[in-house]
């Protein structure tokens, strides 16, 4: 068995990482490793855009940056598969079904796969009000209740549609949209009281992958906003996100 110093070896550590991601070959694969200051400043760049098309590009060449979505998972790696069909469009006129991530992440106990629905960075789960849900919320919550039907009914469907014997029924969703920066305090228990009642769909904010990138890379960059009109106190209390 190789001992920790020749593991942390840089020619050894390129190995390994390489051996994990061929874990799934024809996925996606994401360390902390792949991680740089640089990255940082472009995600702040995405984030501003307001665009669900750029953080989907962004995320696609940083996989690990979905770890930050979830509170506890191991952060060991990432494997995604963007955009693939689960269900191909139906010659009954049923359209088809392409979740935007569906992600492996690996802890101590194998592997808790996830199905991940970004939706825009600049509309909130809670409408204006705070007295409801967004039409973003509402569709990305109708879209993944279809996901998760359709991998409970036809899971030998999805792993022939993606390519990947090894899938298994997701463990639950996750719904990333919005920044908790600015949120008012209505709509944030508007998302907390939804996160409650549905313990299998976890609501995560662009913020929170935010901050786990910096405290990764750049821990000092949480002392300042990103971009005009962010809200510091909130940001560095963390909130509900």
């Amino acid at each position: 068995m190789p001992t920790l110093f020749e593991i942390s070896k840089p020619e050894n550590q390129a190995r390994f990482h390489k051996e994990l991601a061929e874990h799934f070959p024809d996925a996606l694969y994401g360390s902390r490793r792949d991680f740089s200051a640089k990255l940082a400043g472009e995600f702040d760049a995405a984030l501003a855009l307001g665009s669900e098309e750029t953080m989907q590009k962004l995320i696609e060449a940083h996989p690990y940056l979905l770890q930050y979505a979830f509170k506890t998972t191991g952060h060991h790696g990432t494997w995604a598969y963007s955009k693939r069909w689960i269900r191909t469009n139906q010659v009954n006129g049923l359209p088809g079904l392409i979740p935007d991530f569906i992600a492996a992440m690996q802890n101590s106990l194998g592997y808790s796969w996830q199905i991940i629905e970004l939706k825009r960075p600049d509309v909130q789960f809670s409408n204006k009000r705070g007295d409801g849900l967004s039409t973003e919320a509402h569709k990305a919550l109708a879209q993944c209740g279809e996901y998760m039907s359709h991998f409970a009914n036809y899971i030998e469907n999805v792993r022939v549609n993606v390519g990947n014997e090894r899938i298994k029924q997701p463990d639950g969703v996750t719904i990333v949209i919005g920044d908790s920066r600015f949120e008012s305090e209505a709509q944030r228990r508007v998302r907390a009281g939804f996160q409650d009642l549905s313990p299998k769909i976890s609501i995560a904010t662009y913020d929170r992958l935010r901050r786990g990138l910096l405290n990764d890379v750049l821990p000092s960059a949480l002392e300042t906003p990103a971009y005009d009109g962010a809200q510091t106190p909130d940001f560095l209390s963390g909130g509900p996100a």
